[in-house]
């Protein structure tokens, strides 16, 4: 089912467009309140992409999903800390890409030196509850919001293996995907078949 690649400011047009496409309960969801589709392309077309990494799921070349993470610091420190936000389009949830998309992103905050990661969701995000509480460790409610923490360990030469593994793969998946679309021959039309 399609595949993953780390997202850009390229694709900023290609998330907003995604999260619009979401039903309004999702929507909801993801930001914790109703959001007008203006609103979501304000955010995306000024994200910040020295303090954001994406990761993105594509079928047939259209985002159905990604996971944002955003650091506190362009550089780590000390006490560099992220928060997670994922969304996934309803056709595409219920097969564990939420989970994999979470797994991805605790990688990536460890190999770019965050200590801490946070996942913020509404008590009744039931799935987003469910990854938290197998990937995150600690969670506690407050003020109507589930919060998820996760102290990371220090980046090691596996983890940044692991990344270039998937980001190498994820390449090569696309690709596949990719070029089978673009080299299909066009369909003829009546008059160009007589």
């Amino acid at each position: 089912m399609g595949h993953f690649r780390k997202l850009g400011p390229v694709d900023a047009a290609a998330m907003a467009a995604h999260l619009c496409r979401l039903p309004d309960s999702d929507r909801r969801l993801r930001f914790h309140g109703t959001v007008s589709p203006a609103w979501i392309e304000s955010r995306y077309a000024g994200l910040d992409w020295s303090r954001t990494v994406a990761v993105g799921l594509f079928d047939a070349g259209t985002l159905r999903g990604f996971v944002e993470l955003a650091f506190d610091s362009p550089l780590p420190t000390p006490e560099t800390h992220a928060e997670l936000a994922i969304s996934i389009e309803p056709a595409f949830q219920r097969v564990g890409l939420g989970r994999e998309l979470t797994a991805r992103a605790v990688t990536i905050a460890r190999n770019r030196g965050a200590q801490r990661l946070t996942m913020l969701c509404l008590p009744e995000n039931l799935p987003m509850r469910r990854i938290a509480k197998r990937l995150m460790g600690v969670m506690h409610q407050e003020d109507g919001t589930v919060e998820a923490d996760l102290d990371l360990t220090a980046a090691t030469p596996l983890s940044y293996w692991l990344e270039a593994v998937q980001d190498t793969t994820d390449a090569l998946s696309g690709s596949l995907e990719f070029w089978p679309r673009v080299l299909r021959p066009a369909p003829q039309t009546a008059e160009q078949g007589a």
